[in-house]
């Protein structure tokens, strides 16, 4: 009988490539994570702050308009859910922040402006825990809120 050996790999080498790959993953996991979530608040911070510098040369107008901007169109939220308007316009003196500060399906809007105050604000998206997310909302922004208003927890995305 003529055997002639074929070069494969055995069960234990590929084991411990799984096993490197696994503890590989387990360390950029986190990295990549923590980088998404400071790229989207810096995104959804620029984007308020141009909002908000339109807002400001036009001296408070009763509303937002999206010819202000290029391409006619508000700098869109970079958690934008479907269904959901761009603004939410109201005119409340005194009013700082939104009651509604989390974006899910039922709010009036991915950002909130106040005519009265001049302010605008960006509503943000669950964070899985309710200091997570107000974290997110004061790094957004650039407040020190302590309440989220219509926070329901957990990474749920239903009003």
């Amino acid at each position: 009988m003529n055997r002639t050996r074929t070069a494969a790999f055995t069960l234990v080498e590929i084991i411990v490539v799984v096993i490197v790959i696994g503890i590989l993953a387990a360390v950029v996991a986190p990295r990549y994570v923590g980088a998404t979530r400071d790229a989207s608040i810096a995104a959804t911070t620029e984007n308020l702050a141009n909002i908000q510098s339109q807002v400001d040369i036009k001296n408070s107008p009763s509303a937002i308009d999206p010819a202000w901007f290029r391409g006619g169109q508000i700098p869109p939220h970079p958690d934008a859910i479907s269904g959901v308007p761009v603004v939410e316009n109201v005119n409340t003196a005194g009013l700082s922040h939104p009651f509604y500060k989390v974006l899910k399906s039922g709010v009036n809007g991915h950002y909130w402006y106040n005519s009265a105050t001049g302010q605008v604000r960006a509503r943000v998206p669950d964070q899985g825990s309710s200091s997570s997310t107000l974290d997110y909302y004061n790094a957004v922004n650039q407040s020190t809120e302590t309440n989220l208003g219509n926070y329901g927890g957990g990474g749920g995305g239903g009003s």
